[in-house]
């Protein structure tokens, strides 16, 4: 009977680390932070801020891409922005925020 309850220790204790494990997971992808996407939030994004900036305002992107400026040199970065009403993209050029559009919901 010990090596049995030794086994569903384990168990036990195995769900228990990959509950865990998950969940610091999803907070490093940005998965636990509050995405703000407010008409107002959008309203105080004002060009040349720096990624930094903006994802204290609106928290982590839901994705992001980034790729080489042609010619000029340096970065074009992308970052997406969405829930079930809003849509925003932003556009940083070597990390300073240079476009944005955004769409909102009722």
């Amino acid at each position: 009977m010990g090596y049995l309850a030794f086994l569903l220790r384990v168990n036990i204790y195995m769900k228990i680390l990959s509950i865990f494990a998950l969940a610091l997971v999803m907070v490093a992808c940005g998965g636990g932070s509050p995405v703000s996407l407010t008409q107002a939030n959008f309203d105080r994004l004002h060009d040349d801020m720096s990624p930094m900036e903006v994802k204290a305002i609106l928290g982590a992107p839901t994705t992001s891409n980034s790729e080489p400026i042609p010619i000029v040199g340096g970065t074009s970065t992308t970052y997406t922005y969405q829930n079930e009403k809003s849509n925003v993209t932003l556009v940083f050029k070597n990390d300073l925020l240079k476009e944005k559009q955004g769409k909102f919901g009722p």
